[in-house]
């Protein structure tokens, strides 16, 4: 076990008049637990063996290395979520500059997200006799839905986003990593639809 001291107010006050502050809720320090565990994790590109450190204050028994092992392995299929989340839907490009509505907006997105993500579900994604297994392209598919469900969301127009969606598909490649390029972008303003 270790313990961490931490200090109480070490923030500013306010930032903005928009922005809400919670208090801390502890005394001036307190005792935060948890433990160190190690985890060797396999390679699958140059098959050598890379150590990852997790934190974590879940139980001992509870909670062995190699089930800590496996929660490790399902935060993917989080991180991916959230990928899609961020950069199909366009979650990072906010309209707003005020907390309430860019929270709205954030909502809105992961509404938008589950809709897609339960009509790719139901969508019948054709196998080709390939190398690769395919899945539906989400980023297609967000587009399909998001201009034809303003439309009408009847059986047929259900039925034609569908049979669309299922146009356009992905290989699933396993083991890839591609260098990412991220570039840091600021609240997109819309000011010139005031004049």
């Amino acid at each position: 076990m270790h313990l961490i001291l931490h200090y109480r107010h070490h923030y500013k006050k306010y930032f903005s008049k928009n922005t809400q502050d919670a208090s801390w809720d502890f005394e001036k320090l307190c005792t935060v637990k948890f433990r160190a565990c190690k985890v060797r994790i396999s390679d699958p590109d140059t098959g050598k063996d890379e150590w990852e450190v997790l934190l974590t204050n879940l139980n001992r028994q509870e909670f062995p290395l190699p089930r800590m092992k496996k929660l490790y392995h399902l935060r993917w299929g989080i991180e991916s979520s959230f990928r899609k989340l961020k950069y199909d839907l366009g979650c990072i490009q906010f309209h707003s500059k005020q907390d309430n509505f860019i929270e709205m907006e954030i909502y809105a997105h992961m509404i938008m997200f589950n809709t897609v993500s339960q009509i790719n579900a139901q969508a019948y994604v054709p196998q080709r006799h390939c190398k690769y297994t395919y899945i539906i392209n989400f980023k297609m598919s967000c587009r399909i839905i998001h201009k034809q469900y303003n439309y009408s969301s009847t059986d047929t127009t259900f039925l034609k986003i569908l049979r669309r969606i299922s146009r356009y598909t992905v290989p699933v490649r396993p083991g890839r990593k591609d260098k990412r390029y991220i570039k840091v972008k600021a609240p997109v303003c819309f000011l010139y639809r005031v004049a």
